[in-house]
């Protein structure tokens, strides 16, 4: 979890970078390297927060500081007591050492802030690409086919083309694309017979002409998919449900839909 300002984020695990490139920050940034021991129970961005108008990042990474040998900035026996430190306090000399360490980070912080700021535009910049998706490859595959472009369903499904040796015929992993292409609670594949398969693609609430729009998309983008995607022997049909709907009169009643004989 990442405090996240005055809430909690679930950072799975991930990059800073790759966190901080999708939230809506464009202030100037002040980051904090924590040191790479505070890896061993926190994610890599500890957390978000404000202070002086400033966004501040806490990482559990290692500073330009932490990564120089302590040598260059503290005595090796400050916290010990010796014979010609009569006067010796543990407290005072510990006070001493943390104010010190406290001043050589804020003297690093501007550089481990501009070295996180250039890796934060190379991420943005991958996202960049991402988002593109594999253009070259798929535009090389459109010279003896060219699919519905203005089909949305198949917009979203193109840029994994490049894919389809380890995607054909996948019924799980398809199941869960799908599943996301069309925005959808769930779809699941159900066996009819040998060879044949029917797609339940579930979708809640749609009105009369959500239906229908969508229904007329569908038919063109199975066309596309079953080429590309199943394999050939296998036959198909699919089907938009919405099984949670009650049978209430004056709601919207779509036969086949949310309504059955």
């Amino acid at each position: 979890m990442v405090k996240y300002l005055d809430e909690y984020i679930d950072a799975e695990e991930m990059k800073a970078e790759t966190l901080i490139s999708q939230m809506d920050i464009n202030e100037d940034l002040d980051v904090r390297m924590q040191g790479i021991f505070f890896r061993n129970y926190s994610d890599d961005l500890i957390c978000v927060g404000n202070e002086d108008n400033k966004i501040t990042l806490e990482l559990s990474r290692d500073s330009i500081f932490h990564l120089l040998p302590e040598g260059l900035f503290f005595k090796e026996d400050q916290l010990k007591k010796t014979d010609d430190k009569s006067n010796f306090d543990f407290n005072k000399e510990q006070h001493e050492l943390k104010k010190r360490k406290k001043a050589v980070l804020s003297f690093f912080r501007p550089f481990d802030t501009e070295y996180f700021k250039l890796t934060l535009e190379l991420e943005k910049k991958l996202n960049a690409l991402a988002e593109k998706g594999n253009t070259v490859f798929t535009e090389a595959l459109w010279d003896d086919f060219e699919p519905d472009t203005n089909n949305e369903y198949i917009s979203k499904i193109k840029p994994l083309l490049p894919f389809i040796s380890q995607l054909r015929g996948n019924l799980p992993l398809l199941a869960d694309i799908l599943r996301n292409i069309f925005l959808a609670e769930k779809v699941e594949w159900t066996i009819l017979r040998s060879l044949y398969v029917r797609c339940i693609i579930h979708k809640e609430r749609l009105s009369k002409e959500e239906y229908q729009k969508m229904d007329k998309e569908i038919v063109v983008f199975f066309g596309f998919f079953r080429q590309w995607f199943l394999p050939v022997e296998v036959e198909y049909d699919y089907r938009i449900k919405d099984y949670k709907q009650s049978f209430i009169l004056g709601n919207t009643l779509i036969l086949d839909y949310n309504t059955h004989l």
